[in-house]
Parts: structure tokens; C-alpha cells; sequence
């Protein structure tokens, strides 16, 4: 199974609470072909439902051939970035290898490593590449594709998260040199990405996102999740919102976000940056009532929404139907936009 890349693609994005699906037909201009949600049971704890629904795309043709790109989770991988000198490839891949030894924490013959040369550089006299290794044991990876070989889906390949996102960021006119954080607000999970001219130079998964805030709206007030859910989408962050539900999200989120800055923080020392400049927000939590104008407060930069599909010339059936959720389909079209 290949981490990195027929015109046309489909891109699937399996998350906790949902199911994404796009087809692309790839070029010059992208052009979005379909687009499906299928909203999973939050109580789901098993796959069953991802079977069952991947099945039923199958049989309803909104899955089809070969070209199926999918994820993995970012909380499996290991991303790192690596400077070597020039090789030939089969040395620079060996090298990769055992240069990922100095970041996983299980065995190397365990694990599945991909790379991608993303510059080159000359450091005194030596000519080097500047590497990005994405590494994961090869039992986590088998279980995430698990439902689609249970399904009878063949994949093309699977991406990781953060990769995904960078080839939505490259349909982006954004000003050269300037740092963007990609923050992705799922159900499962939060990733935090920060990229520079589409490169991706940090990138973090936090194991919380908003499935454990409509947990937490659920025991409050004893009621069902998707009751919870409901209200957790409907309050969100506004700020006329005074209730303990709005103070209970409000304090999730502050959560979510403080770690956020601390990565920022990081990556700023890290790579002597004085600023992140732009943040997106994707993923089903960026559609919160009041998050962007939250955030905003506490960012030095623009806050904004994503919109995988302004630069995909989505059918107006589709962008009707799916243009106010869009940004919960950035990693699907990422996935679909996918570089053979």
C-alpha cells in the first residue's frame, strides 16, 4: 500500500461520526463529479457500519473501478522530515528506512514507511534533498482498510491525512512564504498541519474532537447523543450563548485550541518564524455556529472556513445539496485530487 500517488479519482474519508465520498475528474481544472454523506451512529463502536455503508455505495455505483483513495488516521502515523545527501534511489530508500528507526517506537520490520523528495538544498558542498517520511505499523493500517476489503473494494492507494489536505491547499491563490495552519476538527480527532508554499512542515493529531464534546453535552443533561449532537450544533459558540451546554463547549473547544497555540508556538521556535499568517478550519466542527469568530480572537492571522469545492466546479445539484457542509469534504477531495 502506497502513502502517496485514470482521470478520474474517488476520494473516501471514513471519520468517526461519518463517511465522505467524491469523485474528481483530474486535469488541468478539476472538475467534481459526485459527491455522498453518510452519517454513521454515534454510539458505533465496531466497523459494522462502515461495512455496511461502503457496501451499500457499491451497490448504489457511487463507488466504482479502481481509482478509490482513502486515509490513514493521523493518530497511526509518524510524519517526519529528513535532510540526506543525493543517492540513487535505492539507497536513498534504504537510508529512509533507517533513518525512520530514530522516530517510531515499534519495530522497523513492523512498520510500513513511504517517503517523498519534497527539495533539494546545498549545504556547503554537499547536495541533499529535503525529505518527508510518513511511517505506521502495518497491523494499524491493515485494520483502518479493513472495512473497504470487507466491502470487495479494491484501493488504488491510501494518503495520509495531512497529504490530503496539502492538495486541497494547492487549488489556494495564497501569498508565497506564508505559514498556513490547516486545522481539521473532526469527530474523532483534531490534526493540526502548518504548511509553507505548500509544503507540509509540522503536523499533530490530537485524540479529541467533537464526538467527546457531544459525550460530555450527553451526560450533562442525560440525554441521547444524537440529541446531543443536535444541540451541540445548534449552540455552538455564539455569544449570546450563556448556558451551561454553551459554557461546556466553549470550555472544550478553549481546550482543543490551547493546544493548537502551543503548536504554533513550536513550530514557530522550531523553524525561526515570526508568524502563522492564515489558519483554516475544516472538518464537521468548523460548521459550529460562532467557532471562526472564537478563534479569530485569539489568532494572529485570518481565521476562515474552508471551501474544498470553489476551485472543483461542483454540478449546482451537488453545491446545493453539499456547499454548506463543505469544508467536512476537504480530505475526500484532497484524497480524490490525489497526483498519480
Amino acid at each position: 500500500m502506497r502513502f502517496f500517488g485514470r482521470n478520474e479519482v474517488t476520494g473516501v474519508d471514513i471519520g468517526a461520526g461519518s463517511i465522505k465520498v467524491v469523485r474528481i475528474e483530474n486535469g488541468k481544472r478539476p472538475k467534481l463529479l459526485s459527491a455522498e454523506l453518510i452519517e454513521l451512529p454515534l454510539s458505533q463502536d465496531d466497523t459494522g457500519g462502515s461495512v455496511a455503508a461502503l457496501a451499500s455505495l457499491v451497490s448504489e455505483k457511487k463507488i466504482t473501478g479502481g481509482s478509490v483513495v482513502t486515509r490513514i488516521p493521523g493518530r497511526n502515523l509518524t510524519i517526519r522530515h529528513l535532510t540526506l545527501p543525493k543517492m540513487p534511489p535505492a539507497e536513498l530508500r534504504e537510508a529512509v528506512r533507517w533513518e525512520s528507526k530514530r522516530y517510531i517506537s515499534y519495530p522497523l520490520e513492523t512498520a510500513i514507511i513511504e517517503y517523498v523528495v519534497v527539495g533539494e538544498k546545498l549545504e556547503g558542498t554537499v547536495d541533499k534533498y529535503d525529505i518527508l517520511i510518513v511511517a505506521a505499523p502495518h497491523s494499524a493500517v491493515v485494520e483502518h482498510l479493513k472495512p473497504f476489503a470487507d466491502a470487495g473494494i479494491k484501493l488504488m492507494a491510501a494518503d495520509a491525512d495531512a497529504l490530503a489536505l496539502r492538495n486541497v491547499l494547492r487549488l489556494r491563490e495564497l501569498q508565497r512564504d506564508q505559514n498556513v495552519l490547516v486545522a481539521d476538527l473532526g469527530a474523532g480527532k483534531t490534526e493540526i498541519n502548518i504548511f509553507k508554499n505548500n509544503n507540509l512542515r509540522f503536523s499533530r493529531c490530537l485524540e479529541t474532537g467533537g464526538l467527546e464534546i457531544t459525550r460530555a453535552i450527553s451526560a450533562l443533561l442525560g440525554i441521547g447523543l444524537q440529541e446531543a449532537e443536535d444541540l451541540k450544533m445548534k449552540t455552538g459558540l455564539a455569544p449570546n450563548a450563556g448556558d451551561k451546554v454553551a459554557a461546556l463547549i466553549r470550555s472544550r473547544i478553549d481546550g482543543i485550541f490551547l493546544e493548537i497555540r502551543r503548536s504554533v508556538d513550536y513550530y514557530k521556535a522550531s523553524f525561526r518564524e515570526q508568524r502563522v499568517e492564515r489558519a483554516i478550519l475544516t472538518g464537521g466542527g468548523s460548521l459550529m455556529p460562532g467557532i471562526v469568530e472564537h478563534i479569530s480572537d485569539s489568532f494572529d492571522g485570518i481565521v476562515e472556513p474552508d471551501d474544498p469545492f470553489s476551485a472543483i466546479r461542483p454540478e449546482k445539484q451537488i453545491q446545493e445539496l453539499f456547499g454548506p457542509l463543505a469544508p467536512r469534504f476537504s480530505t475526500a477531495v484532497g484524497l480524490a485530487l490525489r497526483r498519480a
